[in-house]
């Protein structure tokens, strides 16, 4: 059952935290740096950034150690990187030993994305998903261009619905974990966006919400690759029925002409990525592109994982290619992605 997640009553005084921070220097290019890092790109948002020594110093550097390090400081250096209102909207852990943030806010763009510290994100089938690159990779596919309606699937804390709610009338977050929804809430506070409608509920539930001029969805691995059983177990998904289901959906989600942008292994069983769309939106056109960024072998034998677009209603055609887009330094993708599409 689909159940819209209300705004709790913290959503103002975190707004006035993420105007606070964004109108300073906690910017996505200048906290990679203090960690060490050029800038955030796929390589370094896989790694384990939330250990990376702190080079940052004074109140700029307290941020870093708070917001993304998950470090406990002293009260009087936490009120003087923050602003006042981070007590009442709830974001600190304060005992005697100091004060923490209650979770870890990541800067992309010019969004501040609220997630789980890496310790919960890592424990238990409810953590909120740290962004990583798979997260960076459907942002920077997601086309400038407004829209009316946007649907992220398994939002967690709002990673990729904040990048897609800058370009749409009303941007739909749905997960099947409920503390996704108060994470989304905290994300668009935090960075100043007031469109973005969160849900808790099952991809299955999708179509009940309507049609959309475009979706996104991160799937989790459906199938781990070799040498990676150990993986934390939120990123396997349980029904390696996943990816299939959601493509048999896409003709009720997507508004004539609209867009799907996922990132996803391209296994659906003993079928092909072509073969299940063929299967699912029969004779109304599509043509996709499957933009691969990784091989590797698996269970199943070698698979590849990345970008799949799906435009509707665009006329018959399908490429297989991989992903050559310039990584460091570019968000976005979304010209590279449109030409495969034939669309550039």
């Amino acid at each position: 059952m689909l159940v819209p997640v209300p705004a709790p009553d913290w959503m103002d005084a975190t707004a006035v935290v993420g105007e606070a921070l964004r109108a300073g220097t906690y910017r996505a290019r200048a906290v990679a740096q203090a960690v060490g890092i050029i800038a955030w790109n796929g390589k370094q948002m896989d790694g384990r950034w939330w250990e990376r020594p702190n080079y940052a110093d004074g109140v700029f550097g307290d941020q870093v150690e708070l917001l993304l390090r998950g470090g406990r400081l002293p009260e009087d250096r936490v009120r003087a990187a923050l602003p006042g209102a981070a007590w009442p909207a709830g974001l600190l852990d304060v005992t005697p030993a100091g004060a923490a943030l209650d979770g870890t806010i990541v800067p992309l763009e010019s969004d501040l994305v609220w997630t789980d510290t890496p310790k919960r994100a890592f424990t238990g089938d409810d953590g909120l998903f740290l962004p990583d690159s798979t997260t960076l990779a459907v942002r920077r596919c997601l086309p400038r261009t407004p829209v009316a309606r946007h649907l992220d699937l398994g939002s967690g804390g709002g990673g990729v619905v904040a990048r897609a709610a800058r370009s749409a009338g009303e941007a739909v977050a749905l997960d099947i974990n409920p503390r996704a929804g108060p994470g989304c809430h905290r994300t668009a506070a935090l960075s100043g966006l007031g469109n973005i409608r969160p849900y808790t509920g099952t991809c299955a539930e999708a179509a009940d919400l309507g049609a959309f001029d475009r979706v996104s969805f991160v799937l989790p691995l459906l199938l781990p690759w070799t040498g990676l059983a150990a993986a934390p177990v939120h990123t396997v998904a349980a029904d390696r029925n996943l990816l299939r289901e959601l493509l048999e959906q896409l003709p009720a989600l997507l508004a004539p002409g609209g867009l799907a942008i996922l990132y996803t292994q391209a296994w659906v069983g003993h079928g092909s990525l072509r073969a299940a769309l063929d299967d699912a939106f029969g004779s109304r056109p599509w043509r996709g592109v499957h933009w691969w960024d990784y091989e590797g072998p698996s269970p199943v034998g070698p698979l590849r994982s990345g970008i799949l677009a799906v435009r509707a209603d665009g006329g018959r055609g399908w490429e297989e290619t991989p992903l050559d887009a310039e990584d460091v330094g570019v968000d976005d993708w979304w010209p590279d992605l449109a030409r495969r599409l034939g669309e550039g």
